[in-house]
């Protein structure tokens, strides 16, 4: 299992059950709501505060990123744009370059989800 904590997000990965959560330090979750292999949860102002993906290796891979590459995450934040009567939600990934032979070389990755967010 892998997890971290940056700043404005905490984060952790199950290689187990290959789930990632990602979640806005110190927000209380009032509501979720699921959308097949998604959660989403929102505070009391009906704010994204975090995002649970199961399967989350499988879909990543999409993106060309590995499970190796989840297990030593150095950093995940989730990003919101409202738009009208909607919402479009990523999550930024910072990640080890499996390629490159320096542990410090990192490579982020954006994910847009396919999670409605209706407001």
């Amino acid at each position: 299992m892998a997890f971290g904590k940056q700043q404005n997000f905490v984060w952790d990965y199950s290689k187990k059950s290959d789930i990632l959560n990602i979640h806005k330090a110190g927000q209380k979750v009032s509501g979720s709501s699921e959308f097949e292999d998604f959660t989403v949860d929102f505070d009391s102002k009906g704010q994204v505060v975090g995002i649970e993906i199961m399967y989350a290796s499988e879909f990543l891979s999409s993106a060309g990123i590995q499970k190796e590459q989840l297990l030593k995450m150095r950093e995940a934040e989730i990003l919101v744009n409202k738009r009208n009567n909607y919402a479009v939600i990523w999550i930024k990934l910072m990640l080890p370059n499996l390629s490159e032979k320096s542990e410090d070389a990192i490579v982020e990755k954006n994910v847009s989800l396919p999670v409605p967010i209706i407001n």
